[in-house]
C-alpha cells in the first residue's frame, strides 16, 4: 500500500498557505494607515504647540509692556500712587485696553493695596485695601463698573473688611527684595481664591522703595485660550507648571478644573492616559499610552516659553482611525473568510493525516512513561513515517514489558516524578525509614523449600501495598525483609505518622490471612521504624546505580528489628521517630534497648493493638476485631 512521505504532505500544506499572503498585504495596508494616522497627530499637535506658545508669548508680552508703563509713570511721578482719582483712571484705562489682564495692581510700602480686576461675569471692579494694625482685618472699598459701549457705568461701592495683606504675598515679598520683574504663580489674590500667574516689578520714587507694581493673568484666561484652539473634541490639551501642576485644561471634567491630574475624576479616560504618560515621560515626549476605555492614546509633551512650563496634549487614535478601523476590519473579515478556507482545509488533512496518528502516538508514550505497557499497540496510518513509528514503539513496549519485571518500577516512578537525575551523588535530607520482615522465615524456608515462595510473596505483595499507600518508596527487598523511605525524594510533612500508618496497616493485613504453621498467631511481622537525617540520592558507579539511603537513621531502623524481635512486639518506633510524631495515641514505651552499633542505649516504643475484642495484637494478646481502624484512629491524616 503506498503511503505518502510526510515531506509530501508538508508540500500540500504549504500550498494551501499562500491564501495566507492575503493576510500580510493586509498587515502592511494597516501598518501604512497607522503611520498616516501619527504624522497627522504629530502634525496637529506641532500647530496646537505653536498656537499656545504664540498665545503666551503675546500675552506675557502684554503683561510685562504694562507692568513697566504702571511702573514709569509712579517712577517718574507721572502721576503719584497715592493720588485716588488719576490712579484709578490710569488702572483702568489700561485694563479695559487689555482683556487678557485679569488685575492691574500696586501694593504700597505700608501695607496697602490698589487695584483694577476684571471679574469673570464682564465687569470691572476697583478694590482698596487700606492699613490696619497688625492681627487686624483691614478695611476694603469695592467700587464696581460696568461697560458700556465707549464708556464704563459704576454701579456700586461695596465696603467691608480683608484678612488680605500685600506685604506677606510671594508677588510682593520677592519684587521688594529683587530690581528685576518677577513671575510667581500664585492662587490667592485680593478677591480671594483666584489662581493665576503674576508678574510685579519694584518701584522707587527718588531712591525710596514705595511699593510694588502687579499684572496678573488669571490661569482661567489660559485655559479660554486652548478651549480656543482647533483641536478635536475627543482630545485634550493641558499647560503644566515645572512641578507637573495642572495650570490650564482645554476641556475641564465635569466643568471642575483641576490643580493636579490625579484630581480628575477616575471617568476621565484621556486625562488618565495623559497623566500616565507624563509620569513615564520626560519634560519633552511623544507616545502612545494604552486606555482601557478609549484604545491608544497618542500623547506628546513639549516645552513652552515661561518658567519651565509645558504643553501637554492627549488625541485618541479612534478621532483620525474611526473610518480607517473600520475599513480594516472588513478588510479583515475578507482575509479572515480565505484564511479560514484554506484553514479548514488544512485542518482537515492535518486532522487526518498528523493529529490523530501523532495523538495516539503521544498517549502511547505516556503509557510507556508510566510502564502502562499492556495498552500500547500498532496503529496503522496513511504516513510510512508514522506507521513505522508506531510499530516501533509497539515493539520497544514488547521488550520493555519483558524487561520490567526485573525492574524495581516502584522505586523508579516516584524517582521520575521527583526529576532526580540519575548521577551520583546525594544529600542530607530528614526522612523516616522502615524495615520490615518476615518472623521465622528460615524456619519456614528449611520446613517448605520452594514452597516458601508464595508465603514471601503474600508479604512483600501486603507490605508494598500498605507502603505505597502511605505515599512510601520502597527502597529494595533484603530477602524476606522490605525496606522503605518516606519524606524521599518528594516532601511529606507527616513522614513519621504515614510510617506507622504503614506499620499498622501490614500488621493487620498480616493478621488476616491464616497462619503458615500452627503457633504463629502472636508475632506475623517485625518492624523497625527510625526518623533522622540520612544521605538520600544514587549510589554506585557510573554504569548502574542505586537509589538508596545511607547513614546512621537507616542501620538504626534495621537494628530496631531485632529490638522488636527480643521484645515480643512486631512495630518498634526510636524515640526520634516519637519526636516526629508529637505524642500520638496508643503507643507504649519500652524503655531502652541496648542496639549492635550504638555506644549508649536507645529509646524504643512499641504500637499497642488496644480497644477491641479477639485476634491477636502482636503482643501476646487477641483482638479478631479491625485493627485497621484503630490504626487510623491513633495516626490520623
Amino acid at each position: 500500500m503506498y503511503r505518502p512521505k510526510l515531506a509530501q504532505v508538508v508540500v500540500v500544506l504549504l500550498l494551501l498557505a499562500v491564501l495566507s499572503t492575503a493576510a500580510l498585504i493586509h498587515l502592511i495596508w494597516q501598518r501604512a494607515a497607522s503611520e498616516n494616522i501619527e504624522e497627522i497627530v504629530a502634525s496637529l499637535d506641532a500647530q496646537t504647540a505653536g498656537s499656545v506658545r504664540n498665545d503666551l508669548s503675546r500675552t506675557l508680552a502684554l503683561v510685562s509692556s504694562t507692568a513697566e508703563i504702571v511702573r514709569s509713570i509712579f517712577f517718574q511721578r507721572a502721576i503719584s500712587a497715592n493720588d485716588e482719582v488719576k490712579r484709578e483712571f490710569l488702572f483702568l484705562s489700561l485694563l479695559r485696553e487689555q482683556p487678557a489682564i485679569a488685575w492691574i495692581g500696586f501694593g504700597f510700602a505700608d501695607g496697602r493695596f490698589f487695584g483694577s480686576h476684571a471679574t469673570a461675569d464682564g465687569r470691572i471692579e476697583m478694590v482698596e485695601i487700606g492699613a490696619a494694625e497688625p492681627g487686624e482685618l483691614r478695611p476694603l472699598r469695592r467700587d464696581l463698573y460696568r461697560l458700556i459701549p465707549g464708556d464704563i457705568f459704576f454701579e456700586e461701592r461695596i465696603r467691608a473688611e480683608s484678612a488680605y495683606v500685600a506685604l506677606g504675598s510671594p508677588w510682593f515679598r520677592m519684587s521688594k527684595e529683587s530690581g528685576d520683574a518677577v513671575w510667581t504663580v500664585t492662587n490667592v489674590l485680593p478677591n480671594g481664591f483666584e489662581p493665576a500667574i503674576v508678574l510685579s516689578k519694584r518701584v522707587e520714587t527718588f531712591g525710596k522703595f514705595t511699593g510694588v507694581v502687579m499684572v496678573a493673568v488669571s490661569l482661567r484666561r489660559l485655559s479660554e485660550a486652548l478651549q480656543a484652539l482647533n483641536i478635536p473634541a475627543s482630545s485634550k490639551a493641558f499647560v503644566l507648571d515645572e512641578r507637573g501642576r495642572v495650570l490650564a485644561t482645554s476641556q475641564p471634567s465635569d466643568g471642575v478644573m483641576a490643580a493636579d491630574f490625579v484630581d480628575f475624576p477616575a471617568s476621565d479616560s484621556v486625562t488618565a492616559a495623559a497623566a500616565a504618560a507624563v509620569a513615564n515621560g520626560g519634560d519633552t515626549f511623544r507616545e502612545v499610552a494604552p486606555s482601557a476605555a478609549l484604545g491608544p492614546v497618542f500623547v506628546s509633551s513639549s516645552k513652552l516659553p515661561f518658567q519651565n512650563w509645558r504643553l501637554v496634549t492627549a488625541t485618541p487614535r479612534s478621532t483620525f482611525a474611526s473610518r480607517i478601523d473600520e475599513n480594516i476590519r472588513r478588510i479583515a473579515i475578507i482575509v479572515l473568510a480565505m484564511v479560514g478556507l484554506a484553514a479548514a482545509t488544512a485542518v482537515g488533512f492535518a486532522n487526518f493525516l498528523f493529529a490523530r496518528p501523532l495523538a495516539r502516538l503521544a498517549e502511547q508514550l505516556r503509557a510507556v512513561e508510566r510502564f502502562s505497557l499492556e495498552g500500547v499497540r500498532h496503529h496503522p496510518t496513511l504516513l510510512a513515517e508514522l506507521d513505522d513509528f508506531s510499530q516501533a514503539l509497539k515493539r520497544m513496549a514488547v521488550g520493555l514489558s519483558a524487561f520490567a519485571r526485573y525492574m524495581p518500577i516502584d522505586v523508579v516512578r516516584p524517582l521520575v516524578e521527583g526529576s532526580i537525575e540519575p548521577k551520583p551523588g546525594g544529600e542530607l535530607c530528614e526522612v523516616t525509614v522502615m524495615f520490615a520482615d518476615l518472623p521465622g522465615f528460615t524456619e519456614l524456608t528449611e520446613r517448605l523449600g520452594a514452597g516458601v515462595e508464595p508465603h514471601l510473596t503474600r508479604f512483600l505483595t501486603t507490605a508494598v501495598a500498605a507502603i505505597h499507600a502511605e505515599g512510601g518508596t520502597i527502597d529494595k527487598f533484603i530477602g524476606d525483609a522490605v525496606m522503605a523511605l518516606w519524606n524521599a525524594p518528594g516532601k511529606q510533612a507527616d513522614h513519621a505518622a504515614r510510617a506507622c500508618r504503614a506499620a499498622m496497616a501490614i500488621r493487620a493485613a498480616m493478621h488476616e490471612v491464616p497462619p503458615s504453621t500452627v503457633g504463629e498467631d502472636a508475632i506475623r511481622v517485625r518492624i523497625g521504624i527510625n526518623s533522622g537525617k540520612a544521605l538520600i540520592g544514587n549510589f554506585g558507579s557510573a554504569e548502574r546505580l542505586s537509589y538508596t539511603a545511607i547513614g546512621d537513621t537507616v542501620n538504626l531502623a534495621s537494628r530496631l528489628v531485632n529490638v522488636a524481635k527480643e521484645s515480643g512486639v512486631e512495630i518498634v518506633l526510636s524515640d526520634a521517630t516519637m519526636r516526629e510524631l508529637g505524642g500520638k495515641p496508643q503507643t507504649r514505651s519500652l524503655g531502652l534497648a541496648t542496639v549492635r552499633g550504638k555506644a549508649r542505649p536507645v529509646g524504643v516504643h512499641t504500637i499497642d493493638r488496644s480497644g477491641a475484642s479477639g485476634g491477636s495484637d502482636g503482643n501476646g494478646g487477641h483482638d479478631r476485631g479491625d485493627a485497621r481502624l484503630h490504626a487510623a484512629q491513633a495516626f490520623c491524616r
